[in-house]
């Protein structure tokens, strides 16, 4: 029997596998993944709860809602709620683990796009470096949370640098865009941002938002009432 995440109705459930496996489960009861922001919320929320509960949320890793596309030409692309995410199914177009598109795919999706050479990656970064930078900010959607997570991850590790941004480009390497789900480390990893984890992994991790948390939001902003301000 799993961990009880919750104290009454299931708001939080997670679904353990394959993400190509696990997502249409997660879809079929009216839930929606969890994003990188929901999830930093949560583990805020969490700070101060029961040992086991706090040690699920903190100790491993989770893969998430929000996209990330590699464009052959050396341009990333992060969608947020990514709709190609929750459609995937064991069918669909995969290239060694990641989601294929086209390129018709990458140019009508919205999201924040950087180019490989302009982007501090593979690295681990101080307090003030992931408060600032450009795909932590994009992935957080609001500065007042990323800086309250960035200290609690932090102070709660005593790290001097932590939070590193892991892409993986030497592992695409077709001649179409191809998608992969963002992950975020536990804690004794630094809470990591990356994208090295193939859809295919036994080892995906997914949390699945209860429709009756999403009132605000179909896209993922409903566990995000304190955190209004806009980046």
């Amino acid at each position: 029997m799993g961990l009880k995440l919750n104290t009454s109705r299931e708001a939080y459930k997670e679904f353990y596998g394959r993400n190509t496996e696990q997502m249409p489960k997660l879809i079929a009861e009216g839930r929606v993944p969890m994003s990188v922001a929901e999830l930093m919320q949560r583990r805020l929320e969490i700070r101060n709860s029961d040992t086991k509960v706090k040690s699920f949320y903190m100790d491993d890793h989770f893969v998430t809602g929000d996209g990330i596309i590699y464009n052959p030409n050396g341009m990333v692309k992060i969608v947020l709620n990514s709709q190609h995410l929750r459609d995937m199914t064991p069918e669909s177009p995969r290239n060694d683990g990641k989601l294929v598109l086209t390129v018709e795919d990458y140019n009508a999706l919205q999201g924040e796009e950087f180019r490989q050479d302009n982007i501090r990656e593979d690295d681990w970064f101080s307090r003030a470096d992931v408060k600032a930078h450009p795909i932590w900010k994009a992935l957080a959607r609001n500065q007042t949370l990323l800086n309250d997570y960035t200290d609690y991850i932090f102070t709660e590790g005593n790290y001097n640098v932590a939070m590193g941004i892991f892409l993986s480009w030497a592992y695409f390497n077709g001649k179409t865009p191809e998608m992969i789900a963002w992950s975020v480390g536990g804690l004794e990893k630094r809470s990591d941002g990356f994208s090295r984890g193939v859809l295919t992994s036994d080892h995906g991790r997914l949390l699945g938002i209860a429709p009756w948390m999403l009132s605000a939001s179909e896209k993922g902003t409903s566990g995000m009432k304190k955190y209004t301000e806009k980046l």
